[in-house]
């Protein structure tokens, strides 16, 4: 598995890694690489409560596609525990991300939230508060 963390265009990120979930109810995903974190869950945040919260994401370990969906990303209720958790296309994102911390992970996401992010029409502080600072990103043509 390719352990790199990049840009892959202006809006897709790839990021690989080992997640975690810790004491904040964050996953965080660490690149044993170039030992640096991603906060994952803020940038789900971000995405879900922007004006355009459309996205498409991608989660593999490994050859195995765990998550693959495009659409609208939603905070909802989990019938099953009554929890909040993200959706996308009414496919429980939270779980996928949840039943698999400890692992290595190789997660796209592609958002126009994060090109204005990245491109930092945000501003710096909001780049911290993303957690994206954090790894080298790499435009790829």
């Amino acid at each position: 598995m390719n352990k790199t963390n990049k840009t892959i265009s202006k809006n897709l990120h790839a990021y690989s890694g080992k997640l975690s979930y810790n004491e904040q109810a964050n996953y965080i995903l660490y690149s044993p690489t170039t030992k640096s974190t991603i906060n994952i869950s803020d940038i789900l945040y971000n995405i879900c409560y922007s004006s355009n919260n459309q996205i498409e994401i991608k989660i593999m370990k490994g050859c195995k596609i765990l998550f693959n969906e495009s659409g609208r990303l939603l905070n909802k209720i989990n019938k099953q525990n009554g929890l909040l958790s993200y959706h996308v296309n009414s496919e429980d994102l939270e779980s996928v991300l949840f039943f698999n911390t400890n692992e290595y992970l190789d997660i796209e996401i592609f958002s126009e939230v994060l090109l204005n992010e990245i491109d930092g029409k945000q501003g710096d502080n909001d780049l911290d508060r993303l957690g994206v600072v954090a790894f080298e990103t790499k435009h790829i043509k």
